[in-house]
């Protein structure tokens, strides 16, 4: 069991060269787990926020009252003006469901995951963009070796033989990457290599390096249906339910563009509850405690990076003398080789038999 551990091991954890660099941001395409409870509350955050910057839209959100017939005597200016009076003068925290204990500060807004479960069943994760190249720590090609750089010519003359080309970059004391521009070679057969001119870097231990990213990490991802409950809860005056609710139900409204769809939640539906009691908040004896809660759900995404391999540059074919029926590139011939892809170029095919 142990040694069948260890092996596991052995396979997960690559050596430096074969796996990417710890940078962030190296892989932009993997957003790992989608967090909707934290993008949900922030985005009633930013709401709340905007309708106190603009106080107008408050009025938009009762403006029903004003405009229906039968309302507009009972509730008219004087309730919208009580509900955005209400609201620009009450503070009103947006906290997840499991911070929401017994006594705490009223009015409240509380967030709660529901459901998370994928949306469908699928054979091969695989996502839109099904691979990214990648940068390894880099690895020297050869030995270390001393250079005697020329800042006019840009020539520089190593005190080595050399086999290079224009897909590598000599890597100075610094560490800083210089292109290799061009390989020459003298008429005494000394072999130079051509740099960016005017340069003022250390050349007296020097290394080779592929300048092409050297590994491919291959990219994979799963759609995932979410509902979140978003309870509104007030003491006392269950108008003031009323009042927030409305509010928080715009809010998911008319930010859903911006502030859900456009950061990955979404496209969402929204469904309410009637007004209750919430007897799990407030001590005995208090005041009573009105809930009503608004069920969120939306489609996000999760992303995650899969196997690390080399890119491959070229495979070499050889004229099969035992057929098994594999066909690459050239009808009757059949891969033998596979080198990685030092280059970028793809897929090169060379004759070897």
């Amino acid at each position: 069991m142990n040694d069948s551990n260890n092996n596991l091991c052995e396979v997960l954890d690559q050596p430096t060269q074969q796996r990417p660099l710890d940078t962030p941001g190296i892989l932009p395409e993997v957003l790992g787990v989608f967090n909707s409870d934290m993008l949900i509350r922030h985005a009633l955050i930013q709401g709340f926020n905007d309708l106190r910057r603009n106080p107008w839209q408050l009025q938009l959100i009762f403006n029903g009252l004003l405009h229906d017939d039968v309302t507009k005597d009972l509730y008219g200016q004087k309730e919208v003006a009580k509900a955005c009076n209400w609201f620009l003068k009450t503070e009103i925290p947006v906290i997840m469901d499991y911070n929401l204990i017994s006594s705490s500060a009223m009015p409240v807004v509380a967030i709660g995951l529901q459901t998370c479960q994928e949306a469908e069943a699928t054979l091969g994760d695989v996502h839109y963009v099904p691979e990214q190249s990648t940068e390894a720590e880099y690895e020297p090609l050869g030995q270390k070796f001393r250079g005697s750089y020329d800042p006019a010519t840009g020539e520089l003359v190593t005190n080595t033989n050399l086999v290079a080309n224009t897909q590598m970059v000599v890597v100075d004391v610094a560490g800083i990457k210089h292109p290799v521009i061009d390989v020459r070679v003298d008429a005494n057969g000394n072999e130079k290599l051509l740099l960016a001119k005017g340069l003022s870097s250390d050349f007296t231990s020097c290394v080779l390096q592929w300048a092409a990213n050297k590994l491919t990490v291959a990219l994979e991802s799963c759609n995932f249906k979410e509902s979140y409950n978003v309870s509104c809860n007030v003491q006392g005056e269950p108008t003031q339910l009323l009042y927030l609710h409305s509010i928080v139900a715009y809010c998911l409204m008319r930010y859903k563009k911006t502030l859900l769809e456009g950061r990955g939640f979404g496209p969402s539906t929204i469904t309410s509850t009637a007004v209750m009691m919430n007897n799990t908040l407030g001590p005995t004896g208090s005041e009573n405690v009105w809930c009503r809660v608004i069920t969120i759900t939306g489609t996000t995404k999760m992303y995650w990076a899969a196997d690390v391999t080399e890119r491959v540059a070229a495979t070499t074919f050889a004229f099969p003398t035992d057929y098994d029926g594999l066909k690459v590139s050239q009808v009757g011939m059949r891969p033998s080789r596979f080198s990685p892809d030092l280059y970028g170029l793809g897929f090169e095919a060379a004759r070897n038999g």
